[in-house]
């Protein structure tokens, strides 16, 4: 039978999780904002330039601080759960924030192949994570 305070640290080490895979989607939504509508030249000679261009985008420092925040609390799950859990609820969760992001916020394409893969992601994550 499973204590009132083992059940409580179960609970904070789920919404840590939760909040690191929202943090995660969060920054790669927030790079993508950054780098939209600009396809970045990275040829030997343009890379100086393409990378002090992105050195100066508050949007995109937003973003990577969004990834620190992420790692921080993704390092504290781990130190709690088993690899075999917490990564795949991290990327699967984070893949199913990123594409209804993408969807209703940048108006990425939805396919039916979209929409199954989402659904075969969220399947496998209530297997595992059961």
């Amino acid at each position: 039978m499973e204590t009132a305070g083992a059940g409580q640290a179960a609970l904070t080490t789920y919404l840590l999780l939760a909040a690191s895979m929202l943090l995660n989607a969060l920054a790669n939504f927030t790079i993508k904002l950054a780098v939209r509508g600009e396809e970045l030249d990275l040829a030997p000679a343009h890379l100086g330039a393409t990378l002090k261009t992105l050195a100066a985008d508050p949007v995109l420092w937003c973003g990577l601080a969004l990834f620190g925040l992420a790692f921080v609390g993704y390092t504290l799950v781990l130190s709690r759960l088993n690899l075999s859990t917490a990564y795949p609820a991290m990327a699967g969760g984070g893949f199913l924030l990123v594409f209804f992001l993408s969807a209703l916020y940048l108006k990425e394409a939805v396919t039916g192949a979209h929409l199954g893969g989402a659904f075969l992601i969220i399947l496998g994550m209530w297997l595992l994570l059961r």
